[in-house]
């Protein structure tokens, strides 16, 4: 049973377990409270994009959200089918809607439901925005009242989001080098939002490309949709099989990438971003700063520097990535999870045109994935980079976390800190390297990054942040 206040937004969302948390009733007044935030603004009258993901219900959670919204007078846009949230996102901007709001657990596990609240420039809420949301909600909670399923208004009007959201796309990518790419590609969509969608865009450069995990299925396959590498063996033995020469992969909603080589080495996000970089300064002549959350990896900050960009460095979450983008002239801004925004963009991740830039990269350079990658490393320096995620009670990720802030440690298990930072989560730096600890705000987990030039570090670095989290607070 949901007590007064369980309804809390985190760094993307709020996230719940069906029938648990993630309740129709609970949806209702979420859509209630975004419905009140909405029509005690300027913007009222503006309306609110809807759309769902692949997960189970996700359809009916999104007509229940719709019915509220239209029942207290706001205009609705509701999408007849599944659909990436850069799509949702892309809409909100494009029909200069008040807001859109997306049901999605993202990368969660299959249990898991959830909301998104997109702003009116497409992309994600500030922190303001949803602080304002969550009084709403929190005024409805105070009444007690239950909230019952109302009728879907014939006033929603409904959209198909392929054909407007794909031209978006298309519109970031240099056609002649998308034609000129030569090799098989395989796109893993993780039996989330953006199935069809990769094949689709395929066509219309005349791409060899197989997409996998195109299929309906809420349970994932009993993986978590996070294009990570422990969830991308399915990615590498496909690869293997049509000869692939570079793997792609997006999360439950659409808005992550992942990325192999040729020989099914997984190239992580900060590297992706950091090729981005190399990209658009030298083949694209873009400029301007570079924006990263505290846990994105030092090679990024090294192919900043390379070309003189300026580096803005956020908490985790990619709101405050969004806020740079709004505000300053951001040619790229990153997260270590796999989402990354661009310039001449909608201020907002998207997986698919990030994998679609990662083809156009091979084609433009005459290069394979690996050698471009090989070729930076050893220009700019190996950087090795892992996280853990621990599960631990919430009493006890709440005091680990607490002690870290107030009590920020000199030595981990007898190696010396040099400096912490603990603006977000607490980040400790050692010699040539560093561990950061900090909480999901989604999850009962404690997530634990850690960066070094040695791959043996790296692990011993992860299991001293493991030991300590564990065992520090006791």
């Amino acid at each position: 049973m949901r007590g007064f206040g369980m309804i809390r937004f985190g760094t993307d969302g709020w996230r719940g377990i069906i029938s648990e948390d993630f309740t129709f009733n609970n949806v209702r007044l979420v859509a209630e409270g975004i419905a009140n935030y909405v029509n005690g603004r300027e913007e009222a009258g503006k309306g609110i994009v809807v759309g769902y993901d692949a997960r189970f219900l996700s359809a009916e959670y999104a007509g229940d959200c719709a019915a509220v919204l239209a029942s207290k007078g706001v205009k609705v846009w509701l999408a007849d089918s599944i659909l990436p949230t850069p799509a949702l996102s892309w809409k909100v901007k494009d029909c200069a809607a008040a807001g859109g709001v997306m049901i999605t657990a993202s990368h969660n596990p299959g249990e898991y439901n959830g909301l998104k609240f997109k702003a009116s420039y497409g992309g994600s809420a500030s922190p303001e925005i949803i602080m304002e949301i969550e009084k709403c909600i929190r005024q409805l909670e105070a009444g007690g009242q239950t909230f019952s399923k109302v009728a879907l208004s014939s006033d929603v009007e409904y959209f198909s989001p392929w054909e407007s959201y794909l031209e978006h796309v298309k519109a970031m990518l240099n056609p002649k080098m998308m034609a000129g790419f030569k090799g098989k590609i395989v796109f893993d969509v993780m039996h989330g939002a953006a199935m069809g969608y990769p094949n689709e865009l395929a066509k219309s450069y005349g791409l060899n490309m197989v997409e996998v995990h195109s299929e309906f299925n809420p349970s994932f396959g009993g993986i978590n949709p996070e294009p990570i590498e422990k969830n991308l063996d399915a990615l590498r033995q496909a690869m293997k099989e049509h000869k692939a020469s570079i793997g792609l992969a997006t999360d439950g909603d659409g808005d992550r990438i992942g990325a192999m080589d040729a020989d099914g080495r997984f190239i992580n996000p900060h590297q992706i971003m950091a090729l981005l970089i190399k990209y658009l300064v030298e083949k694209r002549g873009w400029n301007g700063g570079v924006a990263q959350t505290l846990t994105v990896s030092e090679l990024v900050k090294r192919m900043a520097k390379k070309h003189g960009l300026k580096l803005y460095e956020t908490p985790v979450g990619f709101k405050y990535i969004t806020t740079l983008m709004l505000n300053e002239d951001i040619l790229i801004g990153g997260e270590e999870s796999g989402g990354i925004g661009l310039k001449n963009y909608i201020p907002e991740r998207d997986g698919l045109l990030l994998g679609f830039l990662l083809i156009e990269i091979v084609a433009a350079y005459g290069k394979t994935l690996g050698q471009l990658l090989n070729e930076m490393m050893e220009e700019l320096g190996w950087c090795y980079y892992d996280r853990e995620d621990l599960h631990l009670e919430t009493d006890k990720k709440v005091r680990l976390m607490k002690e870290l802030a107030d009590n920020p440690p000199k030595t981990l298990d007898g190696l010396e800190v040099l400096a912490s930072n603990s603006s977000d989560g607490c980040k400790l730096y050692l010699e040539d390297s560093w561990v950061m600890f900090r909480a999901s705000g989604t999850e009962p987990v404690v997530r634990i990054y850690a960066e070094s030039n040695n791959p043996q570090r790296l692990q011993e670095l992860l299991n001293k942040g493991i030991d300590y989290a564990r065992n520090g607070c006791n």
